[in-house]
This record gives structure tokens, sequence and C-alpha cells, in this order.
């Protein structure tokens, strides 16, 4: 169980490094200074002036808001990925962000208990395979080029398998210290809005008084793992949330679109204290 626990806390933290270097990479504005991973919050940055706590999360349902095991469902789209960038990394070296959009079909039904479990365990190894070839025969050549491949494409519109929309494929390497493979949309994904946003402030909020006490400020960075293309995306209702004022005690929040790389700082206030 331990063992366990250690392997998952290394992938988290593996993914927040690569997170962490993508933003850092989009944001021209990003102090310079020595970077480090800590815990509460998840990273300190000895800047100019001073130390800065970044915390990081992302906007995506919680338990409590959907039926299905959102845990299984998750769980499925992380192996496949996964097992994409293993059988893709054993012939080649290089270091890629591979966000793989997958179509809202491939939701709930995949924790149910009535899914056969060989018929899940060969859809997984088919899209794990499908994956990897794909990025394979897609690979941008250059470090720092972006491919996108979905049904646009000529050669997305072939080979793409039905339950992916599109696969995004950027180069890092000799950039970015680890390669990110992740499943960019999927049922687990929240809207964005007002509504939203404000849920996660207040959540992260209640914890910013066990952050490290030497921070001279604190940024929360809410993660939108990619909504261009969820159903349930509504571009004003976005756009309302992107420009609306919130409260908060953090320093500085940011809303980062991980697929597109978007960055936008949004317009805070801090919020009053009880008492």
């Amino acid at each position: 169980m331990e063992t366990e626990i250690n392997y998952n806390q290394e992938k988290k933290d593996r993914r927040e490094w690569a997170v962490m270097q993508i933003f850092r990479s989009s944001y021209p504005a990003f102090p310079l200074g020595e970077l480090n991973k800590s815990e509460r919050p998840d990273f300190l940055l000895q800047s100019k002036k001073g130390l800065i706590g970044i915390e990081l999360t992302e906007l995506k349902y919680e338990r409590e808001d959907k039926k299905f095991n959102l845990r299984a469902h998750e769980d499925f789209l992380s192996e496949i990925m996964e097992g994409a960038q293993e059988i893709f990394e054993a012939k080649s070296d290089q270091k890629l962000v591979v966000d793989v959009h997958f179509a809202n079909e491939l939701g709930p039904i995949l924790s149910a208990p009535y899914f056969p479990e060989k018929d899940e365990t060969l859809m997984k190894q088919g899209l794990m395979e499908a994956i990897a070839k794909i990025v394979y025969e897609n690979m941008p050549e250059s470090t720092g080029i972006k491919y996108k491949v979905d049904r646009s494409s000529k050669y997305g519109d072939q080979n793409l398998p039905l339950k992916i929309e599109s696969i995004y494929i950027l180069n890092v390497t000799g950039r970015f210290e680890e390669a990110l493979w992740y499943a960019g949309i999927s049922t687990m994904v929240k809207p964005l809005s007002i509504e939203s946003i404000s849920q996660r402030l207040r959540a992260k909020d209640q914890k910013l008084p066990f952050y490290n006490k030497e921070c001279v400020e604190n940024w929360l960075i809410i993660i939108q793992n990619s909504f261009l293309m969820s159903s349930s995306y509504d571009p004003v209702t976005a756009q309302k949330a992107l420009k609306h004022c919130y409260s908060s005690q953090f320093d500085r929040v940011f809303v980062f679109e991980r697929s597109e790389g978007g960055i936008t700082l949004l317009r805070t206030k801090k919020r009053r204290k009880k008492g």
C-alpha cells in the first residue's frame, strides 16, 4: 500500500512539474528565479522580490458532482495515456506534451459495473497503440513546434479512432525535463463559469493560512483541461468568467488553458477575513 501511495505521489509530482514548465514558458511575465517543488503550496519561486508560493489546481468535477465513479473514469483515461506514452518512448527519445481529447461518449459507462472487463482491456490496449502510432507519425521535428491532429486534417480524418476527437502534440525536447501525456477533455471537465471559478477560490482560500509563511506573494493557477470541444462549453459564459472580478486571499489568480497555452490573469480583490 505504501509503495502504491509513493508511486502515485511521484506521478502527481512529475505531472505538476510538467504543467508548471508549460505555464512558465507560456507566461512572459513569469519572474526569474529558482523554482522548487514544495507542499503547501506546490511550488516555491525565489524571486528578486522574495519567495513566491504557487499552487496548482484543476477545474474539474468533485465526486459529489457526478453520479458515476469519477475516480474509476479518471484512472481509465490515465492508464490509456500512460500506456501510449510508454509505447511511444520505447521507440523515441523525444520529449512531448501530448493532449488527447476523447469523445464525450467515453464517459460514465466506462466505470459502470456491467462494462465487460475483457472488452475494457481490449479497448484500452487498442487506444494506447493507436495514440502512440498517431503521435509517432505526426511528431513535430523541431522543439517548440506544435501540431494538431483532428478530423479536419487528412491524416486525422483517416486515422483517428471514433472515440478520439483530436490530439495536440508539442515537442519540448531540450526545453522541459519531463514529458506530459494527458487526457485533456472528458466528461470530468467542468465548464468554465463564474460559479466554478468562485467555488475553486473558496476551497483554496481555506487552505492558504497553512502555506509557507515566508512567502511574500501567493499565486493560484487554475488549470482548465481544455473546454474547446466540449459540448457543454458556452463561450459567452466562459468570457464572462474570465472578465469577472473575484474575491480571494491570493495575490494573483490565473486561469491556464492547458492545450492552447492561453493564460488569463483574473481580476481579484482581497476577501474580507472573518473576525
